[in-house]
């Protein structure tokens, strides 16, 4: 689990985590990134335990298999219905305000991020997810054991309302 209190294994979690991806994926993440890991994980982990989640793992930057992708976490955990394993991919946005992009359920304009259209966050977790269900063994024919959502822990829910139910 994260640490939540400020101590020092919360302030370096940036660092430790742009290490192993420089190690194991030889990738060199951006500043961006690193300030995203810094803002929005240790919220996760917050929000986690507030629902008494704790003991939930926390994987950050999964590698899709056979691929350069990433997902930004993977939550693994014990369903507490049924007692067997369950997943859940979180995309993680610092977006604070978000609109689809001219009334297309597919795309989202972003305030503040340049580029023009993003992909909805959720079509981007929907696609990790059947990735992934069709990569990992484990998973074949559990089709309740997996889900996704877009964490946009920045943001008001009237600032991407215009998100909701759209896809």
């Amino acid at each position: 689990m994260l640490a939540t209190d400020g101590s020092v294994p919360e302030r370096r979690l940036s660092e430790v985590i742009a290490e192993h991806l420089r190690r194991t994926a030889r990738v060199n993440p951006s500043d961006a990134e690193r300030r995203s890991w810094d803002r929005s994980l240790p919220v996760l982990a917050r929000d986690l335990v507030d629902a008494g989640l704790g003991a939930v793992e926390i994987l950050v930057e999964y590698q899709l298999p056979l691929t350069s992708e990433r997902a930004d976490v993977v939550l693994a955990g014990v369903d507490r219905r049924t007692g067997d394993d369950a997943y859940v991919v979180v995309e993680l946005k610092q977006w604070s305000r978000a609109e689809l992009f001219e009334g297309d359920p597919k795309l989202v304009l972003v305030e503040g991020v340049a580029g023009g259209p993003r992909l909805h966050p959720v079509l981007q977790v929907e696609d990790y997810c059947e990735y992934i269900a069709d990569f990992v063994a484990a998973l074949e024919g559990r089709g309740n054991a997996l889900g996704g959502v877009a964490y946009l822990d920045n943001a008001a829910d009237l600032d991407v309302e215009d998100l909701y139910g759209r896809c």
